[in-house]
This record gives C-alpha cells, sequence and structure tokens, in this order.
C-alpha cells in the first residue's frame, strides 16, 4: 500500500486474484504417479475362495499387473484383487489430503456383469485387517478405460463398518493410506474375470481452493482494514489542518477587518474636496464589475479635468487653484444624480461614476456639467472649462475600462479642449 497509490493497487490486486483463481482451476496441479511394471510392489489379495474350483492368479508383465479370478458361488461372495503398495516400504504411510482425484488405467474383462471395487485403505505390514478403509464402487467397460475418481466420494463401505465397529471412526479421513486396492465386485454368480492394472496416479492442486479463497479473502479484508484505517488517519489530520488554517484565517480576517476600518475612515475621502478618492470607489467598482459579468447590468464613467489647470495655479498660486477643485466639486455635486459617485481622482482631474447607466446617458451628464463647469464663475482670476471623457463598461477589467476612458478625455483635449469624447 506504501509503495502503490490506491488507484493502482486495487485493480492489480483485482487481476491478481482473478490470475490466481483462473490459474487454480485450469492448472496448478500437481501428482503423485506410479509406474506399474514387474517390479511394482503389488501382491495378490483374496477372500472365501474356499471352494477348490474358485483359483486367483497374478502375472506382472512390463507395463501392466494381471489379475486373473475364477470364483464359485459359495456362501459367502468371494472376491479377489491387487494390493498395491503406496508408500515406499511396507510402514510409510501416503498423505492423501492434497490429492482430490485418483485416476486409474484398467483392462477388464467378464463373462457376467460385475462391479469392481477400487479402495484405499490403512493396513500394517504386520496384519491382514485395514485399521481404515474408503471404497468406491466403478461399473467397468469391457476393454482397457481410463477411471477418474473422486477421493471426496471414497466411503467406508457397511460390510467393514460392521466387522469393525471398534475401528470405525465417524469422520473417517484419508490423512493415511498404506494401500490401493482393486478387486472384483460382489457379484456372487459363477464368474471368470481378467483384471489388468496399466496405470495409477493421484492428481490434486498444489493449493486447495480452499485455501486460495481463505487466503484471497484475507489479503482483501486487511488491504480494506488498512485502507479504512489510513482514509480515518487522513481524514482526521485533513480536520485538524482544516481547523487550524480557519483559526488562522480568522485571525488573519479579524486583523484586516480592523485595518480595513481604519484605512475607510482615514483614506476613502479627499480632504480637500470632500469627494470621493480612489480608495473610496474600490467596493463601487467591485460591485459594478460583478453585477457586469453575472448579468450584464451596464455602467459608464465620466472622466474629466480642468483645462489649463496648471496656469491657474502658476500666474494666481495655490490658493486660487484649491478654491477651484472646492467649487467644481461642489457645483458638480449638484448636478449628478442621486446613485451617481464623484470622486477625486488625482490633481485637477475627477471621476463620475454612472451605476446602471448606457454611454449615451452618461454622454447627456457629461454635455450638462461641462455647460454648468463653463457658465458659472468658479474662479474670481478667469474662466474655468473641462475636458471629458466618456466610456461604458464592456469586460470584467477595471484596468481596460479607465485607460479607454482616460483615451477618450485625451482625444477631447486633442481636439480643442472643453468638449465631450465617448470611447
Amino acid at each position: 500500500m506504501k509503495l502503490l497509490s490506491r488507484e493502482s493497487y486495487y485493480p492489480l490486486l483485482t487481476l491478481i486474484t482473478l490470475g490466481l483463481i483462473l490459474w487454480q482451476y485450469l492448472g496448478m496441479n500437481h501428482y503423485l504417479s506410479y509406474s506399474i511394471n514387474k517390479y511394482s510392489n503389488i501382491e495378490i489379495v483374496n477372500r472365501h475362495l474356499a471352494n477348490k474350483e474358485s483359483k486367483a492368479l497374478m502375472i506382472k508383465q512390463e507395463e501392466k499387473v494381471s489379475l486373473f479370478c475364477r470364483t464359485v458361488e459359495e456362501q459367502k461372495a468371494a472376491f479377489c484383487g491387487l494390493n498395491l503398495l503406496l508408500g515406499a516400504k511396507a510402514n510409510s504411510l501416503i498423505n492423501l489430503q492434497h490429492y482430490d482425484t485418483v485416476i486409474l488405467n484398467l483392462s477388464y474383462h467378464s463373462n457376467v456383469h460385475d462391479t469392481v471395487f477400487v479402495q484405499l485403505l490403512n493396513q500394517p505390514s504386520n496384519t491382514t485387517t485395514p485399521s481404515q478403509l474408503h471404497q468406491q464402487v466403478i461399473n467397468p467397460v469391457d476393454g482397457r478405460a481410463s477411471y477418474r475418481l473422486s477421493l471426496a466420494q471414497f466411503y467406508p463401505p457397511s460390510w467393514w463398518i460392521f466387522e469393525n465397529a471398534d475401528k470405525h471412526k465417524t469422520n473417517p479421513s484419508l490423512k493415511q493410506a498404506s494401500h490401493l486396492r482393486v478387486s472384483t465386485g460382489d457379484n456372487s454368480a459363477n464368474k471368470n474375470i481378467e483384471l489388468s492394472l496399466h496405470s495409477l496416479s493421484f492428481s490434486g492442486k498444489w493449493l486447495p481452493a480452499s485455501y486460495l479463497y481463505f487466503g484471497l479473502l484475507t489479503l482483501w479484508a486487511l488491504s480494506l482494514s488498512l485502507d479504512l484505517i489510513t482514509a480515518s488517519n487522513r481524514a482526521k489530520k485533513q480536520s485538524k489542518e482544516s481547523s487550524n488554517h480557519t483559526l488562522q484565517l480568522n485571525r488573519v480576517n479579524s486583523f484586516l477587518s480592523i485595518e480595513r476600518d481604519n484605512y475607510e475612515f482615514m483614506a476613502k475621502t479627499d480632504p480637500l474636496t470632500s469627494c470621493l478618492n480612489r480608495a473610496g470607489l474600490r467596493g463601487i467598482f467591485s460591485e459594478i464589475i460583478i453585477e457586469y459579468i453575472d448579468i450584464g447590468m451596464p455602467a459608464s464613467i465620466v472622466l474629466f479635468d480642468i483645462d489649463h489647470f496648471k496656469l491657474v495655479n502658476d500666474q494666481f498660486g495655490h490658493d486660487e487653484g484649491d478654491k477651484v477643485l472646492v467649487n467644481i466639486a461642489s457645483l458638480v455635486k449638484q448636478q449628478i444624480r442621486e446613485d451617481d459617485y464623484l470622486a477625486r481622482w488625482g490633481g485637477e482631474e475627477f471621476l463620475v461614476v454612472c451605476p446602471h447607466t448606457r454611454v449615451a446617458g452618461a454622454r447627456s451628464l457629461a454635455e450638462h456639467l461641462r455647460s454648468s463647469i463653463e457658465s458659472t464663475m468658479l474662479s474670481d482670476q478667469r474662466k474655468i472649462t473641462s475636458s471629458f471623457g466618456v466610456a461604458e463598461i464592456n469586460s470584467g477589467f477595471l484596468e481596460q475600462w479607465i485607460k479607454r476612458t482616460d483615451e477618450a478625455l485625451y482625444k477631447a483635449k486633442e481636439n480643442g479642449r472643453n468638449r465631450v469624447e465617448i470611447a
């Protein structure tokens, strides 16, 4: 989980899970095979062959071991078979729990219909009676054929349970198997049987399905639990960081609020003309731009300055210049609408903000202001006129809007002053 991201880990784990399940289903096989030849450790076994006419004969050849069995009808069903030692030594046992199938290749010929018993037993070398016996019955076909028998379907036969009640276990297992026996069936009629064993093998999975599924479920459970713990820890950490961040923001906002109040109190108003200054227009411009972006609400600004104001200061002194600035601000305040805003933009420049106004309405206002300024005695020393630039908002960028208005004002000055130009 540390080496792979969550986005990569779970797809990879899914692929590994599907791959292991597919491999377990289609492959992952291992085999325990026995060579059947004249050297095979196989013995003949018979039971109830008391009648002299009942006989059993075993012949070992290069690639098979054959049993010839003749029985006559008796009080007890007689049988004969081949007993193959599974271990390397007489007393060694084979654990068959890791296998699920036994595969036998048999040749079978009989003059009467009969079954064949395949038995797995645990029989110590010094006894004739097995301590455990499991059996499965097959219906053989005449001739040679392969038979695949599920080890899960082997069971203790009823006659053995009856005869060995003290040895029988309620839940018998194949943990310890010493021999595999192939014998004639329970047909008690007179019969001549030829039974040959060509090959024998046990097959199973290297990893049983139950073990694999348990391991995969455990891996998924651990992965999801670890992921849940990691996500919980991450959420706690993020929550703590968020709380700290919120606390810091609150402190910063509190400080900024105090600073803002002080700044607004000291810096929003021009001390000479009592008009707003640039700082005083900041919030007004913000509201206008938001309305324009959200719903396309129009607005216009009128920028004007006093023609040849430098001559007033140079010829008549700064006191006269200040008087002109105060008088023109007072006049314009009386001429503009209640919803308009007047600000001293800098030096002899003034700005009128006209919310909810198209450029045509702002131009009419500018013409009216230009005429009023020209016709009003604003200085005892000389006649005062002003030049105007007008522009309507057309984007969300304040700088571009001001620049367009300033360019219109510059055009008015170039065209002779005391006039109005629109952007």
